[in-house]
């Protein structure tokens, strides 16, 4: 029998359809009525009915509201429609919104009858075409079948994933969607993740274990067998005993317990495997090992640098000028914090590695001098580095061994050589925003140490030689004729009132005195 709700605000109307025809020859069972728009649609919520005789015109909630209501939800539900000849328009203009058919008040019973026999072939048909359906989907792969569940996830209604589930024929207490991503030579990829797949095919889906399916360029595993689907640990070794010597990562969703909701676990696994240059090859990430790695409390609130003082590339330049290998193991664990604090992606991680090598070499490779052209000769060398490297792990360890390289090519520094690097260093970098804290930690000192050093070794405390560098600089460029706050930021300091006040500290005029006194002279001189 098919189902039938009444829903007319009029008393006689919903008692007179159910006397007007037997409604049990003609195929239907009328379930339920009700008196208006709004406990219609509750109704139709609760019973479902194959076909719904709807009034069109009610107080608040019409018959055309109700039935657009349901269409929200039910694009196959079948409606006809109660109307009086005042409202034959509006009726002809709801039919090819797609309602059933109409019948006019008051209702013949033999059109009645003829519009329940028309609704009756249809759904018969439909009923017919659900059953083939589902004869076809029983034989289909189950492969298929997973990936129908997985895929088309938001076209199905819960009526569709539970025929898909049924066909799939599997039963378990819980279930577990695990994906791979297998990495091989460009010559042998194809080859070895065929070769993968059939040793998965044997080890899971011909054990009984699970369904192989396919993820795009990944391989997707749906997991029935119970140790496995409760022990990560257990599918990490499984998998790895599988693979040989094939290099893989893979991912594992949640649990579910209901075949149609396997959709979830895939969509967390499809996360949780975006993250796999940060792990080791054979890792298995499931939530537990991603939340490891990047612990909700370490998140960072911005990705904004708050730190006082040079960037990561500026200080990984400082660290290689100097030649010392501590610090420029400092500059990049300071790079990996930072990175992973902000939980970058692959992308991300890359793009930053880039750019503080590309401002370190950039500086290095400033000047003319043998070291300048070794420094620009490992610049595509360290880019080729971070974006060849398979994992993490493997950029950092290739990028750190190219930098030791460089700084052993440029002549390691030693504790002799120490303060003479400064000096040489202070010299060329003038225009720097220079500090002791920071020299101090690249050349692994204590900064009040270190000052003491230099203090003993040029007479001059740090700053004091630093301002001094900096004004013989600016007295040059006065003398070409740059004007004042050209020259205060050519030699490194942001405020020209300040440049002033030093200026005349260690000169005795001002800069701009100086600037006309130098032009003078050199006007005299050419005369």
């Amino acid at each position: 029998m098919y189902k039938v709700l009444i829903v007319d605000d009029e008393p006689m109307i919903r008692e007179g359809l159910r006397t007007i025809v037997d409604w049990e020859s003609e195929g239907f069972e009328i379930v339920d009525t009700a008196s208006n728009g709004k406990e219609g649609l509750e109704k139709f919520g609760q019973i479902q009915p194959d076909l719904t005789i709807v009034d069109i015109r009610m107080p608040g909630m019409t018959g055309l509201d109700l039935i657009e209501r349901v269409r929200q939800e039910n694009v196959s539900a079948h409606f006809l429609i109660l109307s009086g000849y005042a409202e034959f328009d509006y009726a002809k203009r709801a039919i090819v919104s797609g309602v059933s058919g109409y019948l006019l008040k008051p209702v013949d019973e033999d059109e009645l009858v003829d519009e329940l026999r028309r609704v009756r072939e249809l759904l018969e048909r439909e009923r017919e075409a659900r059953s083939s359906r589902t004869e076809q989907e029983a034989a289909l792969p189950k492969a298929q079948l997973v990936e129908e569940l997985l895929f088309e996830d938001e076209l199905l209604d819960e009526e569709q994933r539970g025929r898909l589930a049924e066909a799939l024929g599997l039963s378990a207490p819980a279930y577990r969607v695990a994906l791979l991503d297998a990495h091989g030579s460009a010559e042998t990829e194809s080859r070895q993740h065929a070769a993968f797949r059939q040793r998965l095919k044997e080890a899971f889906e011909e054990s009984g274990e699970g369904v192989l399916f396919s993820a795009g360029s990944r391989i997707g595993l749906l997991i029935v067998r119970q140790n496995l689907v409760e022990r990560p640990d257990a599918l990490r070794a499984h998998l790895a005993d599988t693979a040989g010597e094939l290099e893989f990562h893979a991912s594992c969703g949640p649990m579910v317990h209901d075949l149609s909701a396997i959709a979830s676990s895939f969509r967390e696994a499809e996360r949780l495997l975006h993250a796999r240059f940060f792990f080791e090859n054979g890792t298995l990430i499931d939530a537990a090992a991603h939340e490891a790695l990047f612990p909700a409390a370490d998140r960072a609130e911005s990705g904004d640098e708050t730190e006082d003082g040079p960037q990561l590339g500026d200080k990984l330049y400082y660290a290689l000028d100097i030649r010392s290998r501590d610090a420029v193991e400092k500059v990049l664990g300071e790079l990996e914090r930072a990175a992973m604090s902000r939980r970058m992606d692959e992308n991300a991680i890359r793009g930053e590695y880039s750019r503080t090598l590309s401002l370190a070499i950039g500086k290095l490779s400033s000047g003319g001098s043998s070291a300048a052209e070794l420094a620009q000769s490992y610049h595509s060398l360290l880019l080729s580095e971070v974006n060849q490297a398979q994992s993490y792990g493997a950029l950092k360890q290739r990028v750190g061994t190219r930098l030791f390289e460089l700084i052993d090519r440029f002549g390691g520094a030693n504790k002799d050589t120490v303060l003479k690097q400064m000096i040489d260093f202070i010299r060329r970098n003038y225009s720097e925003n220079l500090k002791l804290e920071v020299l101090a930690e690249m050349f692994g000192y204590n900064s009040g140490y270190l000052g003491k050093l230099f203090k003993n070794y040029t007479g001059e405390y740090f700053n004091a030689f630093v301002d001094k560098v900096r004004v013989e600089k600016a007295k040059e460029l006065l003398a070409q004729g740059l004007k004042v706050h050209q020259v205060a930021a050519n030699v490194g300091y942001s405020n020209a009132d300040y440049f002033h006040s030093k200026f005349r500290k260690y000169v005795g005029t001002s800069p701009s005195a100086y600037r006309s006194e130098a032009h003078h002279e050199q006007q005299g001189g050419e005369s």
